[in-house]
Order: structure tokens, then C-alpha cells, then sequence
């Protein structure tokens, strides 16, 4: 996230509303092209994903 100006920049609530939203929840199925945004798999199987990338590419 060091590449944005900074009105781009997440700030701490966006990343609050980002988590209370639950999008860092993936799935157990990962394809290959989603792999660089996956932070890690949770013992259930579940994906988590990474905020700073997903904010990026918001």
C-alpha cells in the first residue's frame, strides 16, 4: 500500500469497516489467480484473506 497517495491510503476505520463487513472471509476453495491475496488458511479450512491487497484493488 506504500505506492498510493496518501487520500488513497486506508485509514483505521476503513479497515474496522472492511473487517465488521466480513471480507477478509474467503472460502475453502482457492483458485490459483486469487493465491497472491490469500493471507492463510484458517484449521476449518476457510481462506483469509489479505485487507491491504483487497484495499488496492478497491
Amino acid at each position: 500500500m506504500s505506492g498510493l497517495p496518501t487520500i488513497l491510503k486506508a485509514t483505521e476505520e476503513d479497515i474496522k469497516l472492511l473487517l465488521s463487513a466480513q471480507s477478509h472471509l474467503g472460502t475453502k476453495n482457492c483458485d490459483v489467480h486469487m493465491e497472491p491475496y490469500v493471507y492463510k488458511r484458517r484449521a476449518d479450512g476457510l481462506h483469509i484473506i489479505n485487507i491491504g491487497k483487497t484495499w488496492e484493488k478497491i
